[in-house]
Order: C-alpha cells, then structure tokens, then sequence
C-alpha cells in the first residue's frame, strides 16, 4: 500500500499532499520533518492509518 504525506494548515485542511514509496519508510521522520517547515502539521498515513503525525512547536515567549 502507498503511503501519503500529508501537509495541514493551521485549520487542519491539507495544504499538499505527497505520495512516498515503500522503501522510504525508514526516511518518514526525516521527510516529515523536512515538510513541516512549509506547513503546521504533518500526516504520514499508510492507506486507513496514521503512522506518524508532527507538529510545530507554539512559538516561546
């Protein structure tokens, strides 16, 4: 099954979407990581499930 990342706006609304391949899953946390600097939250699903979501941090101060 493919797997699809996904970047949300604050909203929660998908703001893109990004097919991956199998042999990425050891890479998830490192892409995810990467696509979180375009958006505020990332989904990494795996057809019905999530197997990794991140968040940004709330700014400190």
């Amino acid at each position: 099954m493919d797997l699809v990342l996904y970047g949300l706006n604050e909203a929660g609304e998908p703001a893109f979407a990004e097919k991956l391949k199998a042999d990425q899953r050891p890479l998830l946390r490192e892409l995810a990581t990467e696509r979180l600097e375009r958006c505020h939250m990332v989904e990494v699903w795996d057809g019905p499930t999530c197997v990794l979501r991140l968040r940004r941090s709330a700014p400190k101060g």
